[in-house]
């Protein structure tokens, strides 16, 4: 439980950055990445614990398709963030080439 409520925070630090006009495209990626690393290394985690008995199945699996939720969302952020950073650089350039 403690890994899943760390992965969800960092979640939510990653996130928080997304909103922001001045984020650099790289910092936010990285983060994007490490969040997306934990959420498989959590994936990961739950199996062995299936595998091991320390968890039932229907509730391994519960917690397994949550964690591919957030990492869905997680994706989604990563290419909006995208889309709004090259939107944003291109607008940039146009402005340039006009003056």
């Amino acid at each position: 439980m403690k890994k899943i409520t760390l992965s969800v925070a960092a979640l939510a630090i990653a996130i928080s950055s997304y909103g922001q006009c001045d984020v650099d495209y790289n910092v936010s990626l990285k983060q994007f990445k490490a969040v997306e690393y934990q959420l498989l290394d959590l994936i990961d985690a739950i199996r062995m614990d299936m595998y091991y008995g320390h968890f039932d199945q229907a509730k391994g699996m519960y917690y397994i398709n949550e964690m591919v939720k957030l990492q869905s969302r997680n994706r989604d952020l990563m290419a909006d963030t995208y889309k709004a950073f090259s939107i944003g650089e291109d607008m940039t350039r146009i402005d340039n080439n006009l003056r």
